[in-house]
């Protein structure tokens, strides 16, 4: 089996799993600050790349009259998705498909965004390779990535230290949280991406919700569990995680106020 199809089949099976429909929340803030970061006029074609149900660009960007594309590796995530849609009074079309090989001919969309989603395609050069592929000259591609310094990355290390390494061929996530490497990838396209810095507040009422939370329902909690527990480590990697969130949980009203740092990628091409 080829990288990319067992990396494929790796992701849909991870982010199926868990209730990711109900966790999306914790980034919404990304998306109306991505939306507004690249402006949204009506009519304006827009593809959503890691679309997940669609509560972070899509669905957004198609209230404020963009013509949405929304596509996802985890088409199980769809079903979430169409009923926020509908909920929503919007229509969206949903594609199976993945960050490094989109079906979509050259130059289709004036805007072409992904929220931490194209980041976690195997081959990073080929991805922001066929980002700028589809969007169209004068338009506007960005990404949300998270900094290799922040909560998340300081998680992709703590799970990596857990977990069996991926396989050979696959970049790791983390690298779209430095800078150098984001400059790299885009430069081999052709193009120049710009960096800002922010920082999003994942809010949950104590430090033991936070960490009950990603365990019942973030993807790669579920799937880590599936293998930690019969080898008797799981125990191990939650309490090492409770240190994490307390790391970065400034509250000091026994809340969790969990801080974490991302990238705003945007290209002109």
């Amino acid at each position: 089996m080829a990288v990319a199809d067992e990396f494929r089949q790796r992701a849909r099976a991870t982010w199926s799993a868990g209730d990711w429909d109900s966790f999306s929340r914790l980034v919404t803030p990304v998306g109306t600050l991505i939306l507004d970061r690249v402006g949204i006029e009506p009519a304006v074609d827009l593809l959503d790349v890691g679309t997940g149900s669609g509560g972070n660009v899509a669905i957004p960007a198609a209230q404020r009259g963009a013509k949405v594309v929304g596509v996802d590796v985890t088409p199980e995530l769809f079903e979430h998705a169409r009923r926020r849609a509908a909920d929503a009074g919007v229509e969206i079309e949903w594609i199976e498909g993945d960050a490094q090989q989109l079906p979509f001919e050259d130059a289709s969309f004036d805007r072409v965004i992904s929220t931490f989603g194209a980041m976690f395609a195997p081959d990073h050069t080929r991805a922001a390779a066929e980002l700028v592929r589809v969007c169209r000259p004068g338009g506007r591609i960005a990404m949300a990535t998270w900094a290799n310094d922040g909560f998340a990355g300081e998680l992709f290390k703590l799970t990596g230290s857990f977990m069996p390494p991926a396989p050979p061929g696959v970049e790791p996530p983390p690298l779209w949280g430095v800078e150098a490497h984001v400059a790299e990838v885009f430069g081999a396209a052709g193009v120049s991406p710009s960096l800002t810095r922010e920082t999003v507040d994942f809010d949950f009422t104590s430090v033991e919700d936070a960490v009950q939370q990603y365990a019942a329902d973030f993807g790669p909690f579920v799937v880590a569990r599936g293998v930690l527990e019969p080898q008797g480590r799981w125990d191990d990697f939650i309490e090492a995680f409770r240190d994490l969130v307390l790391r970065f949980n400034p509250a000091r009203d026994g809340t969790a106020r969990i801080r974490s740092d991302y990238f705003v990628i945007t290209v002109d091409p």
